[in-house]
């Protein structure tokens, strides 16, 4: 009950601590900015079933998940049980790669143990915005809607506080970096 309830505290104290830093921050440090630009280098390779790609959607999602890598693993706090955390710089659950492996036929994926995948989801920056991606891409087919594709990405199917804290890490991207210059 004691590791619960200090497990519980320390994930408070990084939420307090992430609200602040993204409440506050007006600068994207270089670093952050490297791990945004992987994210749009990756996500310019996956469209949709209409052509579109989501560079500045994954780019915002990264930033407001993870503070663009800042923080790596989420929700330990609500359940200290790794596999059942939101991991690595896009908060890929275990439970969701394993969807998107299903979904598109990720053999690779597939054929992973959870310990394995887990480690990949966490240890490989590439790797978990290529998942992350594909569920984007797949959020954007099923639902037709980019709102609820953002909203459902987090969760949720009508979540308003979280396309907002996307939204506005869009506009934050777009004004201190120069990722988005060459985007529509």
């Amino acid at each position: 009950m004691r590791n619960s309830a200090l497990a519980r505290f320390l994930w408070m104290v990084g939420v307090v601590f992430l609200t602040a830093q993204c409440a506050t921050a007006s600068i994207i440090k270089p670093t952050q900015v490297q791990t945004l630009a992987l994210v749009k280098e990756i996500a310019s390779k996956y469209p949709n079933k209409q052509g579109e790609t989501f560079e500045k959607t994954a780019m915002a999602i990264c930033l407001t998940e993870t503070s663009a890598g800042v923080f790596k693993i989420g929700d330990i706090g609500k359940d200290p049980n790794i596999f059942n955390a939101s991991l690595g710089i896009m908060q890929v659950r275990l439970q969701t790669a394993r969807f998107v492996a299903d979904k598109l036929e990720l053999v690779e994926i597939q054929q992973m143990s959870d310990v394995k995948l887990v480690n990949r989801l966490l240890g490989d920056d590439r790797f978990n915005v290529e998942v992350a991606v594909q569920f984007l891409v797949w959020l954007n087919d099923y639902t037709k809607d980019y709102f609820r594709t953002i909203s459902r990405y987090n969760g949720g199917n009508n979540n308003h506080p979280y396309y907002q804290r996307v939204m506005a890490n869009m506009k934050l991207i777009a004004k201190e970096t120069p990722l988005m210059d060459d985007l529509n």
